[in-house]
Order: structure tokens, then C-alpha cells, then sequence
């Protein structure tokens, strides 16, 4: 695999080209399943992170190769991990240089926003929102930013103009990503929606679950899309 790729099967869904910095991500989300895919141990996998050999060398070489496009950071690890900020402004760079756009998708919260100046027309920040209390996200994604954190990034980035998505995905408890999408739609402007994989999650009734945020959605005229594994069961 390049450093950069074009992702399979539900990622291709977010992105249709992704860029992937190295192995390892300290966030430890136990519905992470970036250790399968690399076919570590998870305990391994959340011990720290190790950047691709000749990383900026590589990414210089395949940004030549390359057009247009949007670019995603990162499926297999988050690009805003602690100490990962100063690498991940340096790609972050490289792509901009280079005439090409990127997009960020994180749970670092804050820690993204030292980059807000990198963004310009056709970038996008984006978050993923699981939870909205301090206690289930501690226990579920431990290295993560809180949820409030999380959601004070995606606004401070509306506010200073850069495009906007949050993922729900993965929906661990409906009533929860509700009440999320509630807090948030006043500053973002795409959700992307999906169930949930290899993770124990309290919903029950997809179907009833998955009418009710779109309801919502249109009847707030925000843009959506709802993932494959989701739509089906509508």
C-alpha cells in the first residue's frame, strides 16, 4: 500500500482517496478496527505510533503522480494523536503545495486546530461523535479527546469558515447520536451516518433509528449521506 490509496469496500464510502501516515494510534477506541486490518495485537497497535519508513519522501513522489483530488487523514490512525501534530502539518502541507485538497477526519478535538490555517475552498474538518457524556467516551476511547472538546473543534472550524462533517459511525446508542446531532447542527454541514461492526451497540431497531435522524435532517435541510450497511435495513 502507498502512502496514499484509494480505500475498499465501506471506507470508499468517506473518501475516494486516503492517506496513511504510519501504524498505531495511542486513542485505544475499543471499537477500533485498524489492529485487525493490520493484523497486530491491539494492545500493540495502541502502544504508540510508527511513522512509514521515508514517509515525506514517498509522499512527495506520489503527489506528483497526482491530479486532483481530496485526500482523507486517516482511516488506520487518527492524524491528531498526541505528538503527532507537527507531522501531520507537514503532509498536511505537502498536499496543499502540491494543488491537491485534503480533509481530516479526527478525535483529537483541539489539538486539531492549529491547523484551521492550513484549510482552504474544498478542505473539510470533520469529527467522529459517539457519545455525549465523559464517562461512556473514558471508558470507551480512552486516549481520545472528550465530547465536549470534540464538538467545540468542529465549531471553532465553522466559524472560521472551513467546510464541516461529523461521522456517526460507529452508533453505539441512538438516543445519544440524537441528542448529538441536536447540539451540533447549528455548525456543521454534512453528517455521515453508519451502524455499527464488531462492537457491541445498545440500538435494537436500525430501521426506526436510521428514518428518525434523516427525518431530522431534512427537516432541517442539512446534507447527509447514510452508509451502505445502514440504508439497507431502511
Amino acid at each position: 500500500m502507498g502512502v496514499i490509496y484509494r480505500p475498499k469496500g465501506r471506507a470508499l464510502e468517506y473518501s475516494e482517496l486516503a492517506l496513511n501516515m504510519g501504524s498505531g494510534c495511542t486513542h485505544g477506541c475499543k471499537y477500533c478496527y485498524a489492529p485487525g486490518c493490520r493484523l497486530v495485537r491491539r494492545e500493540e497497535y495502541f502502544g504508540g505510533f510508527t511513522p512509514k519508513k521515508n514517509l515525506l519522501g514517498r509522499l512527495a513522489a506520489e503527489l506528483r503522480k497526482l491530479e486532483n483530488g481530496k485526500i482523507l487523514l486517516s482511516f488506520l490512525h487518527d492524524p491528531y494523536q498526541p505528538r503527532l501534530e507537527s507531522l501531520t502539518r507537514r503532509v498536511i502541507t505537502m498536499i496543499k503545495e502540491s494543488g491537491l485538497n485534503f480533509q481530516t477526519l479526527t478525535k483529537g478535538g483541539m489539538r486539531a486546530a492549529g491547523d484551521f490555517d492550513l484549510y482552504g475552498p474544498g478542505d473539510s474538518f470533520a469529527t467522529t461523535l459517539t457519545f455525549d457524556n465523559d464517562e461512556q467516551s473514558r471508558m470507551v476511547e480512552p486516549g481520545a479527546a472528550l465530547p465536549e472538546e470534540r464538538i467545540a473543534a468542529i465549531q471553532k472550524a465553522h466559524e472560521l469558515g472551513i467546510d464541516t462533517w461529523v461521522s456517526f459511525e460507529p452508533v453505539l446508542d441512538a438516543d445519544q447520536v440524537l441528542n448529538l446531532y441536536e447540539r451540533t447542527k447549528a455548525f456543521v454541514d454534512l453528517y455521515k451516518v453508519g451502524k455499527c461492526s464488531h462492537f457491541p451497540s445498545a440500538v435494537k431497531d436500525w430501521r426506526s433509528f436510521g428514518h428518525e435522524i434523516i427525518r431530522r435532517m431534512e427537516a432541517d435541510g442539512k446534507k447527509y449521506y447514510i452508509k451502505q450497511d445502514l440504508l439497507v435495513l431502511l
